[in-house]
């Protein structure tokens, strides 16, 4: 079994973006493009004789962005994919008036062989 955090965070690194776990990212002002995630879910995807052989891992990531976060979640699309993650879900979440980044949902599936 793969420590998750690291495999995303190590997924992640080719764009040069700050990539946190439940967390904002460090410094005293936010980046103007940032991913935070968080592991929704694992359940038994194969088990045999009461033995889980693998495991299915949601990930959810939050892409923000000041300005127009296509291209960077694009790429993120691609590096999960090369990284085995499946795409599930996405949808932008509401901007409201006073937020200082727009957010965009991803879920990606991991299957996870022990």
């Amino acid at each position: 079994m793969i420590d998750i955090n690291t495999h995303i965070i190590s997924a992640l690194s080719p764009l040069n973006k700050a990539v946190a776990f439940q967390a904002l990212p460090k410094g005293s002002t936010l980046p103007d493009q940032y991913v935070t995630f968080l592991e929704i879910n694992a359940n038994p995807s194969l088990e045999a004789a009461d033995k889980e052989f693998e495991t299915e891992r949601l990930i959810q990531l939050n892409i923000w962005s000041k300005s127009n976060p296509h291209t960077l979640s694009e790429n993120i699309k691609k590096l999960m994919d090369q990284a085995g993650y499946e795409r599930t879900f996405e949808h932008d979440a509401p901007y409201n008036e006073g937020d200082s980044h727009f957010n965009k949902v991803m879920r990606f599936a991991f299957f996870d062989d022990y």
